[in-house]
């Protein structure tokens, strides 16, 4: 019966080991996930730099158009500022003639004449000042029927440039969605690849913690720097490994360094260098606006776009299909 109970115990014990028994993970479907939205990025900024190119099309048209506007408003304003003084003056004198009119000529004969030839004069002076207010009104009407010729067509490029602007934004965020979509499976396979690690390698403990994985993206400046470094050593570290247990007989990838090297430097290239191209050449009025090609700059950043969408992709196939070989073979380490 104790014999029994003995083995009994036995069994459950290992039963319970085996449950608790830490195990390799594989995680080649978060990596095959961060391919596939790396294609679907690529689509949809190939599909907001064509809204871009729309936008730029009719937007060149409005900053052309502009001076000419600006240049219809000023002459505008210019004809339109003596009015006010006019205005006042016509209403000065118009005023001061109905209260000469108003009041009771003076007994005096002098008196009375002089009150009689300041109204005769207010009368001449009212003329001339209505006259000039008239030739005002004139001139601003002509300058109106100008501004409104410019005006029309200039608000229905802005209308459009507004409209192509608002295409492109929703393509563009889009965009930025499906990027934060790909990091955040990236990193997911990063997290679960360092944790594979740290059960495979005594020395990995005491390497990157696994929630850099995550972090790495989020640090202002540190994001420079750290998701390199972490799928590097991700990288590097699980070729050591099958390496080192003669799982696999050669080097996957003999440049590694150079391959995530350029991959990273492909990246910043991209979505930095690029980033601040496009915004200065089509969204800011300065050198670049003006002297390079537009249509030279997408097309630029499209092609960034691509060698650092297809350099990850490469690696990340590479990466997947080193964590299927440790997966596969994870009889060969004594977990605990």
């Amino acid at each position: 019966m104790n014999i029994f109970l003995i083995l009994l115990a036995q069994k459950i014990k290992k039963k319970l080991k085996k449950i608790n028994m830490k195990k390799i993970t594989n995680n080649a479907s978060f990596g095959k996930l961060a391919i596939l939205f790396n294609v679907l990025i690529l689509c949809m900024f190939i599909i907001s730099m064509i809204c871009l190119l729309k936008f730029d099309k009719v937007n060149v048209k409005l900053v052309n158009e502009t001076p000419a506007y600006e240049n219809a408003i000023t002459e505008l304003q210019t004809v339109e500022k003596p009015r006010r003084q006019a205005q006042a003056d016509v209403d000065y004198y118009t005023q001061k003639l109905e209260t000469l009119q108003s009041e009771t000529p003076p007994a005096d004969k002098k008196k009375a004449k002089e009150h009689q030839e300041e109204i005769e004069r207010t009368i001449k002076t009212l003329a001339t000042k209505e006259a000039e207010l008239e030739k005002i009104d004139h001139a601003i009407f002509e300058q109106t029927i100008f501004f409104e010729a410019v005006k029309a067509p200039f608000d229905d490029l802005n209308n459009s440039v507004n409209k192509s602007k608002s295409v492109f934004n929703v393509t563009l965020w889009l965009t930025v969605l499906l990027f934060v979509a790909k990091v955040f499976f990236f990193a997911t396979w990063n997290y679960k690849s360092l944790q594979n690690l740290r059960l495979t390698s005594v020395w990995m403990k005491k390497s990157t913690a696994p929630y850099w994985a995550y972090l790495s993206w989020i640090i202002p400046g540190y994001n420079f720097v750290k998701p390199y470094s972490v799928f590097a050593e991700t990288y590097n570290e699980t070729n050591y490994i099958l390496l080192d247990k003669n799982i696999i007989e050669k080097d996957t990838d003999v440049n590694a360094d150079f391959n995530l090297g350029l991959w990273w430097a492909l990246f910043l290239i991209a979505a930095v260098a690029m980033s601040f191209a496009l915004s200065a050449t089509f969204f800011k009025e300065g050198p670049m606006y003006f002297k390079l090609s537009h249509t030279g700059v997408a097309i630029t950043a499209i092609f960034a776009w691509v060698l650092y969408l297809l350099q990850e992709s490469v690696l990340m196939l590479r990466a997947t299909k080193m964590n299927q070989i440790l997966f596969e073979n994870h009889p060969k380490f004594d977990l605990p």
